[in-house]
């Protein structure tokens, strides 16, 4: 049985209306005027657009003198145009084609849009892709550098820096200079992989909140570490990252639609791969 309301809900039936629409809009329009292919007509339309694009640009109205030379640009890419599909020079250019292809998604992007989203349609999509917005969680921590360039018996030397800290000793008078930052607040294990090496922000972010603790090894050498703080990953309510997760979902949706109307001009089509022809010469005895 056909269905006539699944009918109007396809993407490629709203591209032929709003096609037709503009044709015959421009139809009624338009002074009906004998159809000439040499003929470039500049319709007020045109001109007001002109003036518009002027007028985004140096926030004043075009002269008569301006106005008249972007008629003649106009007329004269309008020219060269013509030529070059007279000529053929569209053809076979991959250029043209990757500029139309993408002319006709942003026709395609007007068509399939909709009205924005629900909260009930929103909190199910932050669901259903939590990760994208999870908050990860957050380490806050000191660090006390020993370099192995110059400490022959550094896991020694680890050790009873390490008991030194734990016994109150400053800490300023430990360790060995380097360009490392002595601590990192509330910073993810991609932040600390950063600075450190991947290895050491693994060591790191399981560590207990409390007194010092290492040693702990990354490519630069070795560490000595006080976590102070864990904040636990979560995910935001949906009010705390509306903007981003409505963005997202619009996108998306989008997407599927466009992708929609494409499988739909596509059954239009017959794809034939021709397999190259292989010649075979044997050799001159």
């Amino acid at each position: 049985m056909f269905d006539i309301k699944r009918l109007l809900q396809e993407p490629l039936l709203h591209f032929l209306l709003i096609g037709a629409g503009l044709f015959l809009f421009y139809e009624v329009s338009q002074e009906r005027i004998p159809d000439t292919p040499n003929r470039i007509l500049i319709s007020p339309g045109q001109l007001e657009q002109f003036q518009a694009q002027f007028k985004r640009t140096w926030m004043r109205q075009p002269t008569q003198e301006e106005l008249d030379r972007l008629i003649k640009g106009y007329v004269r890419d309008e020219v060269y145009y013509r030529e070059a599909l007279a000529l053929g020079l569209d053809q076979n250019d991959p250029q043209v084609r990757q500029r139309m292809r993408l002319k006709l998604e942003f026709l395609l992007d007007d068509i399939t849009a909709e009205k924005p989203p629900s909260d009930t349609l929103l909190a199910a999509f932050l669901q259903e892709h939590s990760q994208r917005f999870f908050v990860q969680p957050k380490v806050s921590f000191e660090q006390v550098y020993l370099n192995p360039d110059k400490r022959v018996y550094i896991d020694t030397d680890a050790k009873r820096i390490l008991k030194q800290l734990q016994e109150g000793v400053a800490v300023e008078t430990l360790g060995d200079r380097t360009m490392l930052p002595f601590e990192l607040t509330q910073s993810t294990k991609y932040d600390i992989g950063r600075s450190f090496g991947d290895d050491f922000a693994t060591s790191v972010v399981k560590l207990p909140v409390g007194d010092w603790d290492g040693p702990i090894y990354s490519e630069m050498g070795v560490h000595l570490v006080r976590v102070s703080e864990h904040q636990a990953g979560y995910l935001p309510k949906l009010e705390k990252v509306r903007d981003q997760v409505e963005r997202d979902y619009m996108a998306q949706h989008r997407q599927e639609r466009k992708d929609k109307a494409y499988e739909k001009l596509r059954e239009g089509y017959e794809v034939v791969i021709q397999e190259a022809v292989t010649q075979t010469t044997e050799a001159v005895q």
